[in-house]
Formats: structure tokens, C-alpha cells, sequence
């Protein structure tokens, strides 16, 4: 019980940096590939480069109570660093997706990789342009952007990252975005921490009053 309280403190340590990291709202500007393993989930990054014309619609996602698809669009830094943005909600997958041509700068939140919530056998994905997935299995997104993306760029490593980034809210080229923060705050861990460190004590002062007990019958 004592490691669970400790747990949570940990947590709600965790959850305060985020909420710092929020309201600084100072964007970080990586250039290669260790600098992005410095980052973490919901850093602001501000990055330049251009979309590629591959993009994975994210089926069955909730927003505001109507089911969607969270738009997935590969991009290339100025540094050649593939990776995917989340470009945000849509309702209607019968638009034109493609947001190629100039250079662009974006700024966005780091994400963790999309993990499935129920995963139902086995995805298969196709070398086009745009496709339908009810999970992005990682090994093989980084598969297909490399057949797709990396054949133009002989001779070079091709880097895909294994984060995403979310765009914010204020760039164009994105749909409807209501990024949620974590759900359970600092305050919620603390408080959790606090019946742990309490069922604890509890248990330690049942203990000694029945060892008391013990040894003087």
C-alpha cells in the first residue's frame, strides 16, 4: 500500500510538469533525431517541412458524441525526419485530404504513439494514398512510409519517428481539434496518495494493537 501511494505521488508529479509545460507554451525547435528522444508527450514543438501525400483515417473516433476519424498525414522536416501528424477530427471521409505543395511551419503538441482500444485481428495496410484503419500498428505504418516516402531519398536514412505530433488548434490545414489533457489531475493522485498512505497507518496501528493483545494475554 505504501508502494501505491508512492505511485500516485509519482503521478501527480508527473501531471503538475505537464500542466507547467501548458501554460508556459514554449515551443521547442528539434532538429534531429536526438533531439526529439528528449521530448515527451504533450511538449510544444515548432516544426518546418511539407506534407506528403499518405494519410491514415482513424476509424471509429468519438468526438462531441458523433462518430469520426482522427486524420493521420505523413510530413517531412526541413531536417528529412518523417513523422505523422494528427491533423485533427472529421466526420466526412470523402474530402480531399492532400495537403502538399510549400513549405510549411507547424506547431503542435508531441504525442504518444496511438495505441488500440480493442484490437481485432490483424491490420493490413495498402501502398495508397489514403486508407481507412481501425488501429496504427507501428511497425507496420514505419513499413509502408518507408516503401511510400524513403525510395526518393537513395543513399539517405530515412528517419520516421515514433511519436506523432497533434496540431494545434491555430494552424490551417487541420480539422476540428479538442485536445484532451490528462483526465485525472494532480489533485486527484494526491488525494488518492493520501488513502493509501491512510489505509496504511490503519493496517500498522491494527497490527500493533492486536500484537499488544497477543502478548499480554
Amino acid at each position: 500500500m505504501l508502494w501505491a501511494g508512492f505511485w500516485q505521488l509519482g503521478r501527480a508529479e508527473e501531471k503538475s510538469a505537464i500542466n507547467v509545460k501548458m501554460a508556459e507554451a514554449i515551443f521547442k525547435q528539434p532538429v534531429n533525431t536526438d533531439d526529439w528522444e528528449q521530448l515527451s508527450a504533450f511538449d510544444s514543438v515548432a516544426v518546418t517541412g511539407h506534407y506528403a501525400n499518405t494519410h491514415f483515417l482513424l476509424d471509429n473516433q468519438i468526438m462531441d458524441g458523433q462518430v469520426g476519424h482522427f486524420v493521420y498525414s505523413a510530413f517531412k522536416t526541413t531536417r528529412g525526419i518523417w513523422l505523422l501528424i494528427n491533423r485533427g477530427w472529421v466526420a466526412d471521409d470523402q474530402q480531399d485530404f492532400n495537403a502538399t505543395g510549400a513549405q510549411v511551419a507547424l506547431r503542435g503538441l508531441v504525442a504518444d504513439w496511438p495505441r488500440p482500444g480493442v484490437q481485432l485481428g490483424e491490420q493490413v495496410l495498402e501502398n495508397q494514398s489514403i486508407q481507412h484503419v481501425t488501429y496504427l500498428p507501428q511497425a507496420q505504418v514505419h513499413g509502408l512510409l518507408k516503401q511510400r516516402l524513403c525510395s526518393v531519398d537513395v543513399g539517405r536514412e530515412c528517419a520516421i519517428l515514433p511519436v506523432v505530433l497533434k496540431l494545434d488548434p491555430a494552424m490551417e490545414q487541420g480539422y476540428h481539434r479538442k485536445w484532451q489533457l490528462p483526465r485525472m489531475t494532480a489533485d486527484k493522485h494526491q488525494a488518492y496518495a493520501v488513502q493509501w498512505f491512510t489505509m496504511s497507518l490503519v493496517l500498522c496501528l491494527i497490527y500493533v494493537v492486536f500484537l499488544r493483545k497477543i502478548y499480554s494475554s
